[in-house]
């Protein structure tokens, strides 16, 4: 990767995570002083729970600022696999918000709570599901644009703390009219936090482990290496190790065992060149003598 589109990915780090830092801080201090007003224990609880959305970004720039270290002699690609360990800690965070989200709910329905209307407790609740849901976008934006999991997977975290703000709007609204609407939302939503988290560690933990192509990508190299050695054969072994935005790529191909060294070391060499260019990967050929061919020869 390029140090100016580097240097990018991590400038989008810091901003994420300390105006993160800053909106959670203050949305945390209105919630407990509104909870405290209007006596609200649902309303403490969601303080909380923005409070834990700081520990969420702290995260984030401790992935940030140990993850763009340069390469050294122990780790010669990079520290960027710190950023995507980040992600995956943000995701098992973003589980126990949905686990307790759901003891929450459950405990509404069985105690049959429901929230009593405060129009103080309203408005910092608006403010909250507004400003968390923006706050989420733009993490969301920034984190697809530059490639870092972890800031995905923050902008998830934010989205969840505009949902819980949200169902503490419906049931001030309705809940003395319908005390069960809290509750039951509560558990749809805690289903669909607690899945979302195990999706984001499941894409995290492959590229920590590595990982075969997709379709589309194994059809891209194909028609690379077609187009530098057609000669070549059976590209096999494909396999991806992905560095944060940082990729090798290892494969293998079939040639001719009669090719001279240089020949083959010649093609390799453009394969490797070519899927740089196209793909922005690093490439590692491994060759291998066509088997067919080389009975083929010994036959005539």
């Amino acid at each position: 990767m390029d140090g100016k589109k580097e240097a990018e990915r991590k400038r989008a780090g810091y901003l994420e995570a300390l105006a993160s830092v800053f909106l959670n801080t203050i949305l945390f201090a209105l919630k407990y002083y509104a909870a405290l007003v209007s006596s609200s224990v649902a309303l403490m609880a969601d303080a909380f729970h923005t409070l834990s959305d700081i520990l969420t970004s702290v995260v984030v720039l401790m992935g940030v600022l140990l993850g763009f270290k340069p390469p050294d002699k122990e780790h010669p690609f990079g520290h960027q696999r710190i950023e995507t360990i980040a992600s995956i800690v943000i995701a098992t965070m973003l589980g126990i918000v949905g686990y307790e989200f759901f003891k929450q709910s459950i405990e509404k329905l069985l105690h049959r709570e429901s929230l009593m209307f405060s129009s103080m407790a309203l408005g910092v609740m608006v403010l909250s599901a507004v400003l968390k849901e923006l706050l989420a976008r733009w993490a969301e934006r920034l984190g697809e644009k530059h490639e870092m999991s972890s800031v995905k997977a923050d902008a998830w975290h934010h989205r969840s703390d505009a949902v819980a703000s949200l169902l503490i709007i419906i049931g001030l609204l309705v809940g003395e009219t319908y005390w069960w609407v809290d509750g039951v939302l509560g558990l749809i939503v805690s289903g669909l936090i607690v899945y979302l988290a195990w999706s984001l560690i499941r894409t995290a933990s492959d590229r920590l482990i590595g990982r075969a192509p997709l379709p589309v990508e194994e059809e891209e190299l194909r028609k690379i290496i077609s187009s530098i050695a057609p000669q070549a054969k059976d590209p096999h072994h494909i396999h991806i190790h992905e560095y944060g935005a940082h990729v090798e790529i290892t494969l293998h191909l079939r040639l001719d065992p009669k090719i001279n060294l240089e020949e083959a070391h010649r093609i390799a060499t453009l394969i490797e060149e070519e899927v740089k260019n196209k793909l922005g990967w690093e490439v590692t050929v491994h060759l291998e003598p066509d088997k067919k061919v080389e009975y083929k020869h010994s036959t005539d």
